[in-house]
């Protein structure tokens, strides 16, 4: 091969400049066309990975009902800010005698209303469940469940039944209570989310801020579902740490005082239920009541549910209205008590960070109507012009996904 032919062939074995910019800018079309078809297949993935996961969790926790005949079973919604939505499968240990309203210790004799609870705790026997990040799980509490102070809360079936309680409400956190400004009706109820992470330990021992949350109740032998209950349920949430520096406040008060060996202290205990009927057979309900009872920092306030609503938080976030979700937190709560209202740290109580609403959104300075837009949203009955205002009167997509406790096979049937 002579040196001319050798360049011939380098030259058409080449491409031009022209023709690399066609084929890059051919590729970008195709890049950009495939990446929401990705986009959506990945979604897709993780949704249905998070539908698996509750369904794991929800049948674990039946599974441990059919097995246990001396008592029931639940499984227990939890969330940490910046974690993932959790499904606890929990055993019954007891029923304490604890306060009836928060804001009063059990003392003997008693200082204020007093009331039994059932008592839940975790079992090594089954795994906790955790959804892929940003799935979350809220439950429906009926009209009358909840209880918060105020003018709104005139005509509350159960004025002080403990459960989403707020002695002093902080920041701002509201729960719709009256008419609902969105669709002109009377309170149907609330979709609720699981707050045990959103509380001050200090507050906490003096009813101000309660550890708050949901559960799916079965009933031990048969695993059948026990029903919705406005009647909070006591569930084992240990913080796993004693700050013996903090104000006494933080700390259960006991009868005999609590010593960094003693065998009542709920970071030494390897196994939760165990160590729970042993606190249940202290001699004072007050001592109890202490360790256990809905003042403790180490546990939370439940009650039953059966209708649970499956969501991607920054989805909804975005439907309604807001540009996104905290940072800190991954949800819609964040931020410090208003009107600092910043993500410099996780709140104290469950506050919605309305900063992440537009100033120009009927939500940005108004908490429960997010929580009606949440309401409306899980229906998949939210409008465009409840977000905006001048928008039209036709129907937001809303990917919230509804499930039904059956009651005799104590399984999620979706619903639509």
């Amino acid at each position: 091969m002579n040196r001319t032919s050798a360049r011939r062939i380098l030259r058409t074995a080449g491409f031009s400049l022209v023709e690399l910019l066609v084929i890059i800018a051919i590729m970008g079309i195709l890049a950009a066309a495939g990446i929401p078809a990705i986009r959506n297949m990945i979604y897709t993935s993780t949704g249905s990975m998070a539908e698996s996961q509750l369904r794991f969790g929800l049948g674990a926790a039946r599974d441990l009902a059919i097995r246990n005949e001396g008592g029931d079973t639940a499984a227990v919604f939890t969330f940490e800010p910046g974690g993932r939505m959790t499904v606890i499968p929990m055993v019954f240990v007891g029923r304490i005698l604890d306060t009836a309203d928060p804001r009063f210790a059990v003392s003997t004799p008693p200082a204020g209303p007093v009331t039994y609870r059932d008592v839940f705790a975790p079992t090594a026997l089954a795994e906790p469940m955790q959804l892929p990040a940003g799935w979350m799980v809220r439950g429906f509490a009926p009209p009358g469940s909840i209880f918060a102070p105020g003018t709104n809360n005139s005509g509350t079936l159960v004025p002080s039944n403990g459960w989403y309680y707020e002695n002093t409400p902080v920041g701002n956190r509201r729960i719709n209570l009256g008419n609902d400004a969105i669709s002109g009706q009377a309170n149907k109820g609330n979709w609720v989310f699981p707050e045990n992470g959103f509380f001050n330990p200090v507050e906490t021992n003096t009813g101000e801020n309660r550890r708050n949350t949901f559960m799916v109740r079965f009933q031990g032998g048969s695993g059948r579902i026990a029903g919705a209950s406005v009647t909070p349920a006591i569930v084992l949430l240990p913080r796993n740490t004693i700050d013996w520096t903090a104000p006494l406040t933080a700390r259960p008060t006991l009868s005999t005082t609590l010593t960094q060996g003693d065998w009542r202290r709920i970071d030494h205990a390897d196994n939760l239920p165990n160590w729970a009927r042993s606190v249940t057979k202290l001699p004072l309900n007050s001592d109890i009541a202490s360790l256990i009872g809905c003042r403790s920092v180490d546990v939370a306030m439940a009650c039953n549910v059966n209708l649970l609503a499956l969501y991607d938080e920054r989805k909804m976030a975005q439907t309604i209205g807001a540009r996104g979700v905290n940072k800190l937190t991954g949800t819609i709560y964040g931020g410090a008590v208003p009107p600092l209202n910043t993500a410099a740290e996780f709140p104290k109580a469950p506050n919605i960070d309305l900063s992440l609403w537009p100033s120009s959104s009927l939500a940005s300075a108004n908490a429960e109507r997010v929580q009606m837009l949440i309401n409306s949203y899980m229906l998949n009955a939210l409008k465009y012009s409840d977000v905006d205002t001048g928008g039209p009167n036709t129907n937001l997509d809303a990917d919230a996904r509804l499930f039904r406790m059956d009651t005799y096979l104590g399984s999620a049937v979706e619903t639509r």
